[in-house]
């Protein structure tokens, strides 16, 4: 076998052609190596562009998906590659979002304050609002972009709460500019009251305004939103506040006590209560006072002797006189002009040494004035008169003043007994006379009251005022026959004296006076005339 493959081979080693000496080989054109360059230029675009092509379309397919990219957080809750609906329930799941409805209330001096919502200063993202910064993460650019944030992503997780936050400076200074509102309204009050009945001085510190540093109550609210504070205090000033002048105040409030009294006409002057404070005492509790707080400052009083109230107290606090008549019997005519003259005395005051009449106080009587015709004395006579019925309010005052131990200047009894009061206790009047007059002599101003009893029928006159001495006084009266002047054998009236019996406080007696006396004819049926004599008691005294 070897020996066949060596004869084969000497066969075609002698076939073969002489060898010949080969030419030299031809240079290569240039344009070749150009070729060659070109053509891995257009490789490598080719490869560059699909590549191009192919980050287009996976950037185009991240940017349509969807999808969060896939290594995203909200404030720790993971929600990697999740759609926009399972983010959100993912958030609901978490119960993200604890500072989402807080808010941060600002407490400022003077009981001033503000808040400021966390949403809407910007310092937290609501759900929606941090839901759709997690989608819009590798969503919001072009493919590339796109492309870039997710092979980032895949290397470096991204928090959508991190980092500081943008606030809403616009909306928080607005939320400032109420407080301080508020701050100078509370401000907008005196420096000072002086309750001198409670004995305090009252001062506001900071009355007027206060230069609080509001640009420093900026950076504060800001620090405390990005703490997540819900609460804070700032009272911080741009320069300390100026204390008082308590030694002007002092002699500004100081008063020296003074009594009440009367004036003229028995108006009370009301008391003056002296009052000062402790200068020192004053000037350390505003010191230790914040801003826009009360400083109280006790104020020491010195009462005056005699007050307001005890002067007031004094006058009309007792019935010095009082006296009650009756009018049974009279007609409707009648009880008018009884009530409309005692209208006309009810809450009359006399002062002292003031001087009452009957006729200048009830007036003319006339029918423009409301009095009616009724019966009435005149000229020993009964008869049907304008006004008649006001002599027993005349008379029933007039039994009032003898109690009261008023000073009486004018009056004059009836023609005949009244039939509403005894013997001496009447006061006959008539426009223009006879008046009844009197005079108030007493230490203190009397008031008049008079008013009607519809009931009982009766009238009743007090003299109110005010009882220094604690005397009383009893009346009484005698009596004498009054014989005719013809005939002394015929009795026609009764000459009366009238008297009161004074008694001190104790009860102890005091004297005797005389009040007053006259004479009071019976009517002519009442006289017993001898048979056959004919004439008129009226005619022959009048």
């Amino acid at each position: 076998m070897s020996d066949k493959f060596d004869d084969l081979l000497k066969n075609k080693i002698s076939s073969a052609p002489e060898k010949t000496e080969a030419p030299a080989p031809k240079a290569k054109p240039r344009r070749s190596l150009g070729r060659r360059l070109a053509i891995t230029v257009f490789v490598l675009v080719c490869a560059v562009a699909l590549l191009v092509c192919a980050a287009a379309v996976w950037g185009y397919s991240l940017s349509v998906n969807g999808k969060n990219l896939p290594n995203v957080y909200i404030d720790g809750v993971y929600v990697g590659g999740m759609t926009r609906e399972e983010t959100e329930a993912a958030l609901r799941s978490a119960d993200w979002g604890a500072l989402e409805g807080e808010t941060l209330a600002v407490s400022l001096p003077a009981g001033a304050g503000f808040s400021v919502d966390y949403l809407g200063s910007g310092a937290v993202l609501g759900r929606d609002q941090a839901v759709a910064a997690a989608v819009s993460i590798g969503h919001d650019g072009d493919v590339f972009q796109n492309l870039a944030a997710y092979l980032k992503n895949l290397l470096k997780p991204v928090d959508v709460t991190a980092g500081k936050r943008a606030l809403n400076e616009s909306y928080i200074r607005d939320r400032m500019a109420e407080g301080l509102k508020a701050l100078g309204d509370n401000l907008n009050k005196t420096a000072y009251v002086a309750d001198i009945p409670g004995e305090k001085l009252v001062l506001f510190k900071g009355a007027g305004g206060v230069p609080l540093d509001t640009e420093g109550l900026y950076a504060a609210v800001t620090a405390a939103l990005e703490a997540g504070e819900t609460s804070l205090r700032y009272d911080k000033l741009t320069r300390e506040l100026a204390a008082p002048d308590f030694e002007a105040l002092f002699w500004e409030l100081a008063v020296v006590p003074a009594d009440a009294y009367y004036t003229e006409a028995f108006e009370v002057v009301p008391e003056v209560v002296g009052c000062g404070f402790d200068i020192n005492e004053a000037a350390r509790l505003w010191q230790a006072a914040g801003v826009g707080e009360q400083v109280v400052v006790p104020l020491f009083t010195q009462a005056p002797a005699v007050t307001a109230a005890q002067l007031q107290s004094y006058l009309y606090r007792d019935v010095l006189g009082a006296q009650l008549t009756y009018y049974y019997g009279s007609t409707s005519e009648r009880v008018n002009n009884i009530r409309l003259a005692a209208s006309k005395l009810d809450g009359l005051i006399l002062l002292p040494g003031e001087t009452f009449s009957y006729n200048d106080t009830v007036g003319q009587r006339t029918v423009e004035a409301g009095f009616q015709y009724a019966d009435a004395y005149s000229d020993g006579q009964v008869v049907s008169e304008l006004g008649g019925g006001i002599c027993q309010v005349s008379s029933t005052l007039y039994g009032a003043a003898l109690y009261a131990r008023l000073k009486i200047l004018s009056r004059q009894n009836h023609y005949f007994k009244v039939g509403y009061l005894d013997y001496g206790l009447d006061a006959t009047v008539s426009w223009r006379q006879p008046d009844f007059k009197f005079r108030n002599d007493r230490e203190f101003p009397v008031k008049l009251v008079a008013y009607l009893n519809e009931d009982e029928q009766s009238l009743v006159v007090e003299i109110w005022g005010t009882d220094v001495d604690g005397v009383t006084v009893r009346l009484y009266h005698t009596e004498d026959d009054v014989f005719d002047e013809e005939l002394p054998w015929v009795l026609i009236g009764k000459s009366v004296h009238t008297y009161a019996d004074l008694y001190d406080a104790d009860g102890n007696y005091l004297n005797t006076t005389n009040v007053n006396s006259g004479v009071y004819y019976f009517h002519d049926e009442d006289i017993e005339w001898p048979e056959g004599y004919e004439r008129s008691l009226g005619d022959a005294y009048l």
